[in-house]
Parts: C-alpha cells; sequence; structure tokens
C-alpha cells in the first residue's frame, strides 16, 4: 500500500465525524479535544451551489468531487424528529437530527440526538461529539504544517432507532490536494437508549474471523464486490444492526477491500442469541 494512502486511511479512521451549531458550547475535558466551531459567513455561497469550493486549496475538479460527497448528506441523513411517542417515553426510540460545521477544507455533518433522559441524550451525544472532535482537530493540525492540506467531508445514517437501540454510521471521505482520489471510512456507533451505553460487537454476541470469512462466502453479492482472493488478515471493528438485531460488519476501503471495491457491508446475522438481551 502506498505511504499517501496509509495517510488518508489513518486521517479517517481518527477523524470522528460529528458537526455542531456555532452557537453550542462544547464541554472540554481531558478525554475530548476542543472543536472549533465555524464563524457564520453571510457572504458565503450555499453548500449546494455548483461554484461552491469546500476547500480553498483544491482543484477545481477535486472540489467537484468533494461537492458530491457533500450531496450524499442530503439524500442520507435521516432526520427523526418525531419518533414514535410510546417508544420515546419508553426510552426505546430517539430523535435525530443533523448539525453542520463548516470551515476551509472540512464539511462535516453528524447525528445529535434528543431523548426524553437527560443521561441518555448526555452520554450519547457525548461519545460521538468526542469522535467528531478529535478528526477535525488532527485535520486543522495537519494542514497547518502540510503544502498540501487534506480536505474531509462527513456525513451520516441511521441504520436503525427502534426496540431500545440506535446505530448510526459516520462516513468520512479524506481527499488531498493533488490526489486523484480519496478514501472513504465508516465508523459504527451503536448505543442502547435506555441507558446511554455504547455496545460493542461483543455485547451483541461476538464474532470471530472464521465465522466472518463464512459469511463472505456464503454471500455472492460481498464476493463478488470482494473480489475472487478473499483474504482477511485482521478482523473489522466496525459494525451496525438492523431492526431486527442483525450484526452488519464493515469492511473498510483501501484496508479490508481493494480501492475500487469501496466500503463493503458483509451482514453476518442475529448474534444476541450467545449472551443475554442487550437491551436489559
Amino acid at each position: 500500500m502506498k505511504l499517501k494512502q496509509s495517510v488518508l486511511i489513518m486521517m479517517a479512521a481518527a477523524l470522528p465525524v460529528v458537526s455542531f451549531a456555532a452557537s453550542e458550547a462544547i464541554p472540554v475535558t481531558k478525554d475530548t479535544a476542543t472543536v472549533q466551531a465555524a464563524q457564520a459567513d453571510t457572504n458565503k455561497v450555499s453548500r449546494n451551489d455548483l461554484t461552491h469550493r469546500i476547500s480553498s486549496t483544491a482543484t477545481p475538479e477535486q472540489n467537484r468531487v468533494l461537492r458530491s460527497e457533500v450531496s450524499k448528506v442530503d439524500r442520507n441523513a435521516v432526520e427523526v424528529v418525531s419518533p414514535n411517542a410510546d417508544r420515546y417515553m419508553d426510552r426505546k426510540e430517539v430523535a435525530v437530527s443533523p448539525v453542520e460545521s463548516t470551515t476551509d477544507h472540512l464539511d462535516l455533518v453528524f447525528p445529535e440526538v434528543k431523548s426524553v433522559s437527560p443521561t441518555v441524550e448526555k452520554a450519547i451525544n457525548t461519545t460521538i461529539k468526542k469522535y467528531v472532535a478529535k478528526v477535525q482537530n488532527d485535520v486543522e493540525k495537519l494542514n497547518a504544517k502540510e503544502a498540501d492540506k487534506t480536505n474531509v467531508v462527513m456525513y451520516y445514517d441511521v441504520k436503525t432507532d427502534k426496540n431500545g437501540i440506535l446505530s448510526v454510521l459516520i462516513h468520512t471521505y479524506t481527499m488531498r490536494d493533488r490526489d486523484a482520489n480519496g478514501v472513504n471510512y465508516v465508523k459504527g456507533f451503536t448505543f442502547n437508549t435506555t441507558t446511554g451505553r455504547q455496545l460493542s460487537l461483543y455485547d451483541l454476541g461476538g464474532l470471530n474471523k472464521k465465522e466472518l470469512v463464512n459469511a463472505i462466502n456464503n454471500n455472492q453479492e460481498v464476493k463478488d464486490k470482494l473480489g475472487s482472493d478473499v483474504n482477511i488478515d485482521k478482523m473489522p471493528t466496525e459494525f451496525y444492526t438492523t431492526d431486527d438485531y442483525s450484526v452488519v460488519m464493515i469492511l473498510q476501503q483501501d484496508v479490508d477491500t481493494i480501492h475500487s471495491a469501496g466500503t463493503v457491508y458483509v451482514p453476518v446475522g442475529n448474534l444476541r442469541d450467545r449472551q443475554n438481551d442487550v437491551t436489559k
């Protein structure tokens, strides 16, 4: 793998994808970096305008590619403003809304949740904010010392928000100046909405590499995307759950897959029956 690609992948993995409104105060602790809120610019062009430059240093063609990623925000950023009233009151569902933060080289959109429980709401939002704060600060530090700037577009989509589980994916598209294309990284967050606790793969039953390879070999669509030689060197860490608690593993572009394959999603079934119900 080229050094340039390795740097992009590491940056994407470190870049937590969450954006904050300019008016929102972000608590700073030893565990989280400060996210710099973008100043309002009344002269700024609409982000959907074809002439809008996400990066002042990227080429027009690179800005076009970055804008195409931005458009996915509008298509995929699920907003759950009015969840089911009964499920919301029982903490089995949360409200979800997008928040955006933009600066030169960065266009970030992340999910912010509302819960009937302030404790749950704070726990989930704090976890996401820590991820985003580190991403933004890492990019800004890198761009302060590198001639070729790193440009990042982030967006999210909600995979499930029912039965006490919120599972959401935060996508990071990273492209450096003068590169022909960028790298996608997908971070999965799955929360118990009755407690606010982030769930691990172990909480959902656990999975080993042999079981993952079997799931790949039994799924022709996945095999076609990965190519003839399926080689999992290391167990991937990212996943999400569906409405029926089935787990889907995420194979990352340029890490677990070749670049042209992009991100590949591998359904591995319902793993919950190996342990107690995760919503308890």
